[in-house]
């Protein structure tokens, strides 16, 4: 139990939510081959470059991340790394934006993919495109470079990512007489649901937390976008965003649908609990939790993982962290912020760090690396996430998001809780205060 607990951790990490470079050439030739680096940094008499990493990750994770950093370090002598571990993403935020005020920022920070947005539009990050060729950014899977590559300005390398996906339990839905292959669109979403739901044994077909990614996710996969593509108007307040609440209201409404305790990261947590303890059918959240999935379902029953059910199509968020690199930093620490953030994405390492943390690997090389190709054949629960990539879609972009992102939330919340409140009420009072906010921004 300790151990599940520890892995459940992980979803912290993944739920918190560019300035110029010169070409000096430097003593130092590993670090002036891979044409950057970055970080907090001092130079000895031997040239060693010496730069902070900072991250935010539970302790399974953050094992993982020091081991490569320590492999790193030892491979080479021309860059010393020393990752600093905040374990919480809002409290990295917090402190990269005070450290970047005082000039004293870290050259490379794993920042979740909405504050990527933030911090680069603000002209805090790098655009990497200065280090990196069109074929090395062709490298990444497209679908990871969604939140990555911004405003035409790559802010972020693709590494710690993950999209939601459905979990289900297959015992449960062939014990309900339903397909073991779980649910393919909405319809059948409601219909597994249902099915599943059994109140004498406090059992519910389908829980989700409200998080307003659920809702970004509905939209997209009714064909419709959150804004404009200049992002200076609301473009979901129509009959996208009503069928996602309706969705969701009418299955709370048959009782099939319940909404976890919590607030956000706690609420995936009860979320995740309830499934592990066979008190929920299906459930949404994200593939970085797959490895505690398997262990909780270990013995008990079988795991199933899908794509999320399509409305008119498929569709899902890329989620999760890109590594960014501090544009106040100077120019020798940003070559060797480069040379470590290519290391990290060759194949082997890519594919090391993917199966040890149940997180996507983000290249296509990767995915040919015999690590990827046995753990997909031996738990093929892992090529999912992968899979639906196909359908990945960005999160919005924009400065001011987070408060944003808080309006549709809350409203969402109140459909939720008081059934009495419309889907069209609900979505066209979020669009009134988010378009207050974005006019508030021009």
């Amino acid at each position: 139990m300790k151990k599940l607990l520890l892995n459940l951790t992980i979803l912290v990490t993944v739920l918190s939510i560019a300035g110029c470079a010169g070409n000096n050439k430097t003593d130092n030739p590993a670090v002036d081959k891979a044409g950057s680096g970055g970080a907090k940094s001092e130079n000895t008499a031997a040239s060693v470059t010496k730069i902070e990493y900072w991250y935010a990750q539970a302790a399974q994770l953050s094992k993982a991340t020091e081991e490569m950093i320590s492999k790193y370090n030892s491979e080479q002598s021309a860059v010393k790394v020393t990752g600093v571990n905040l374990g919480d993403g809002s409290a990295l935020a917090t402190k990269l934006q005070a450290a970047i005020l005082a000039g004293n920022q870290p050259a490379i920070a794993m920042l979740a993919t909405t504050q990527t947005s933030e911090f680069g539009l603000s002209r805090a990050l790098d655009d990497l495109k200065t280090y990196f060729s069109k074929e090395e950014i062709a490298a990444f899977h497209p679908g990871m470079l969604n939140n990555a590559l911004i405003k035409d300005q790559l802010l972020g390398i693709p590494f710690y990512r993950s999209t939601f996906v459905m979990y289900y339990n297959k015992n449960m839905l062939r014990d309900a007489g339903l397909p073991d292959a779980g649910p393919k669109n909405w319809e059948e979403l409601k219909s597994f649901a249902l099915k599943t739901t059994d109140k004498n044994k406090s059992v519910v077909g389908f829980e989700m937390p409200i998080d307003v990614i659920f809702f970004e996710d509905g939209v997209f996969q009714q064909k419709g976008e959150m804004f404009s593509p200049d992002e200076k108007q609301v473009a979901f307040d129509n009959e996208a965003g009503y069928a996602t609440v309706r969705l969701y209201q009418d299955m709370i409404k048959n009782g099939s649908m319940k909404i976890p305790s919590g607030q956000e990261s706690n609420a995936h947590l009860s979320a995740i609990n309830d499934f592990i303890s066979q008190k929920a059918a299906i459930i949404f959240t994200t593939s970085a939790t797959l490895p505690t999935m398997l262990e909780g379902a270990k013995d008990k029953f079988e795991l199933g993982v899908g794509f999320l059910p399509a409305g008119q199509q498929y569709a899902a968020s890329t989620t999760g962290s890109n590594l960014t690199v501090l544009a106040k930093s100077s120019t020798q620490e940003k070559k060797a912020a480069v040379a470590f953030i290519k290391w990290l994405a060759q194949k082997e390492n890519v594919a090391q760090l993917s199966e040890l943390t149940g997180y996507i690997p983000v290249t296509k090389e990767a995915k040919e690396s015999d690590r990827i190709k046995q753990l997909w054949t031996k738990t093929p629960q892992y090529r999912v996430a992968y899979d639906q990539l196909d359908f990945a879609r960005s999160r919005p972009t924009m400065r001011g998001y987070k408060e944003i992102s808080i309006k549709i939330q809350d409203e969402i919340k109140k459909a939720l809780l008081d059934l009495t409140i419309t889907p069209e009420d609900t979505v066209k009072s979020a669009a009134k205060q988010v378009q207050q906010l974005l006019e508030a921004q021009k």
